[in-house]
C-alpha cells in the first residue's frame, strides 16, 4: 500500500501555484532572455546609428564653416558666402545663408543639385524657419532630413549658416539592418530552444529520479528504504537529507501508532467480551426483570458487540500493517464462500438477503486468495448494506467470473454513494457526509480494502442497476485444486 502522504511531501517541493513544468518554465525564461538580449541589441544599434548620423552631420557642418572662413580672401557679404557655399554643395548635403528674418538667401540655385522634392519651399519646411544650434529631424515630401544651424557675425549683422542633410537612404539601410538582426534573433532563439531542450531534460533528470525513488517508498519499505544522498547532485542533496529525516520521523510515528492500536485492541477485547457476555447472561437468566431493564441490558449487549467489532477491525488493520496476518494464497470456491456467509447472516438480515442465479455452489468458481478473509470482507459488506439501507429493501449477491477475474457484487436498494465519496468511504475513519445520523466508526470498509489488497484483489463501489450501491469484490481467477 502506497503512502498517500508522500505525494503531499513531493508537492511541498514545488512552487506554490498551479501545476507546471520546470523544464518549460526554464526554457521559456531562457528564450525570453535571448529575445530580450537581441531586443536590447536592436535598440542600441538604432540609437547608436542615430547618434552617429547626428555626429557626422555636425562634423560636416563644422568642416563647411571651417573651409568657408579659411579661404582667402574671407567672404564679407551674403553674396560671397552664398557663392562659396554653392561650391561646397553635395547631392545629399545642402547649405545656405539665412537672414535674421529666417529667409533663405541664395539657395534657389543649389536646390537643383539637391534631393529636395520639386515645389517644396525651404522656408516652409517644418522646423526650418527658426533654426537652433541642435541637430533636428525634419520630414517633408516623403523624405527625412537632418538640419542644424550655426550663427556667424557678418560685419555688424548676425546671420545663420543653415544646413540640410538627406538621410533617407541611410534610414533605409538602417531598417534593412534591423530586419536582418530581427531575423537573426528569431533564428538564434529557435536554435537556442532546440539546443536547450535536451540540455534541460538531461540536467533535470536527477530530479525525476529522486521523485521516482520517493514514490516507490511505501509502508512496506518505510523502515528500510531511503533516498541515496551520495548519488544526488549538490542542489538536491539537502532535499534528500530532509526527506530521509522525514521518513525516520514518519517511521517512528507509524510504529508508535501500530503499537498503541495493537496494545489497546488487545487490552479492550477481554473487558468488552466480559461486558457483552454478562449482559447477555443477565438478560437470559433474570426472570424478574422489567421491560425497561431488559431493554437496557439488550442495549448494553448491542453496544458491547459493536465495540467488539470495532476493536477487531482495528486489530485486523494493525496486523495487516505489521505483516502479522498470515494469509496463505490458494484457490478457493467463491460460490461456497458466498453460500456459507449467506447462511450465517440470513437470520440477521430478516429475509432481505437474495442470492442471484449462478452465485451458488453449483457454479464452482474458484479464485486465488484466502477463503476466511474473503468471507470476512463479504460479511462486512452485507452488514454495511443492511445498516445504510433504511428502506429494508433486498440485498442481492451476484457472482461474475471470467478466465482471470472473479467479481462478487453486493447490491442494495439504499440511497447509494455520491461520486465524490466513492473513494473516501474506503479510507480509515472516512464516512460520507449524509451518514452522520447512522452510527459507525468508518473502519469496516477500510478493513475490507486492506484485506482485499493483501490478497491481491480490490474493492470498489458503483451505482446499482436500479439505484442503491453496488459494492464489488475482485479477485484473480484460479484453477480448482485437484480433487476439489
Amino acid at each position: 500500500m502506497k503512502l498517500t502522504g508522500f505525494s503531499l511531501v513531493l508537492g511541498s517541493f514545488r512552487w506554490p501555484s498551479q501545476a507546471f513544468s520546470i523544464r518549460r518554465r526554464l526554457l521559456g525564461l531562457s528564450l525570453l532572455a535571448v529575445l530580450g538580449g537581441y531586443a536590447l541589441l536592436i535598440v542600441a544599434t538604432a540609437l547608436l546609428a542615430s547618434q552617429e548620423r547626428r555626429s557626422q552631420h555636425r562634423a560636416t557642418a563644422a568642416s563647411v564653416r571651417r573651409v568657408l572662413f579659411e579661404r582667402q580672401p574671407v567672404p564679407k557679404s551674403l553674396e560671397a558666402i552664398s557663392a562659396t557655399m554653392a561650391q561646397l554643395i553635395s547631392p545629399n548635403f545642402l547649405g545656405w545663408v539665412e537672414t535674421d528674418q529666417g529667409i533663405p538667401y541664395g539657395a534657389a540655385g543649389q536646390i537643383r543639385m539637391f534631393t529636395i522634392p520639386t515645389g517644396v519651399s525651404l522656408a516652409r519646411l517644418p522646423g526650418l524657419k527658426r533654426g537652433s544650434d541642435q541637430v533636428a529631424v525634419v520630414r517633408g515630401g516623403g523624405l527625412t532630413y537632418l538640419t542644424s544651424s550655426q550663427q556667424i557675425q557678418l560685419g555688424d549683422r548676425s546671420v545663420r549658416l543653415r544646413f540640410l542633410e538627406d538621410i533617407t537612404q541611410k534610414l533605409a539601410q538602417q531598417r534593412l539592418l534591423l530586419i536582418l538582426l530581427s531575423a537573426a534573433a528569431g533564428i538564434a532563439t529557435l536554435f537556442t530552444g532546440l539546443l536547450l531542450r535536451p540540455v534541460l531534460v538531461r540536467g533535470l533528470s536527477p530530479l525525476d529520479d529522486l521523485g521516482q525513488r520517493m514514490q516507490a517508498i511505501s509502508t512496506d519499505t518505510l523502515d528500510s528504504q531511503r533516498v541515496l544522498v551520495a548519488v544526488q547532485p549538490l542542489e538536491l542533496a539537502p532535499i534528500a537529507l530532509a526527506f530521509n529525516d522525514l521518513l525516520d520521523r514518519l517511521s517512528a510515528s507509524w510504529e508508535r501508532q501500530r503499537s498503541f492500536a495493537n496494545g489497546v485492541s488487545h487490552e479492550l477485547r477481554t473487558p468488552i467480551s466480559l461486558i457483552r457476555n454478562y449482559a447477555s447472561s443477565l438478560r437470559r437468566r433474570s426472570l424478574d426483570l422489567s421491560d425497561q431493564q431488559a431493554e437496557q441490558l439488550a442495549l448494553i449487549e448491542d453496544e458491547a458487540s459493536r465495540m467488539g467489532r470495532l476493536v477487531a477491525d482495528l486489530l485486523a488493520l494493525t496486523r495487516i500493517d505489521a505483516h502479522r496476518t498470515l494469509m496463505p494464497f490458494e484457490p478457493f470456491d467463491v460460490a461456497q464462500a458466498i453460500e456459507r456467509v449467506a447462511e450465517r447472516l440470513r437470520s440477521c438480515c430478516y429475509g432481505r438477503l437474495r442470492i442471484c442465479p449462478g452465485a451458488t455452489q453449483a457454479a464452482r468458481t474458484f479464485a486465488l486468495g484466502n477463503a476466511d478473509r474473503f468471507e470476512q470482507c463479504l460479511a462486512n459488506l452485507i452488514e454495511n448494506a443492511q445498516k445504510y439501507d433504511p428502506g429494508a429493501g433486498p440485498i442481492q449477491l451476484r457472482l461474475d467470473s471470467s478466465l482471470d477475474r472473479v467479481v462478487v457484487h453486493v447490491i442494495d436498494s439504499g440511497p447509494g454513494v455520491p461520486d465524490n465519496e466513492k473513494q473516501l468511504i474506503f479510507e480509515r475513519f472516512g464516512r460520507g457526509r449524509h451518514t452522520s445520523a447512522i452510527p459507525g466508526s468508518g473502519v469496516g470498509l477500510a478493513v475490507v480494502r486492506a484485506l482485499m489488497e493483501a490478497m491481491g484483489g480490490s474493492v470498489s463501489v458503483a451505482d446499482g442497476p436500479q439505484g442503491g450501491a453496488d459494492f464489488q469484490l475482485r479477485l484473480k481467477g484460479a484453477a480448482p485444486l485437484l480433487g476439489a
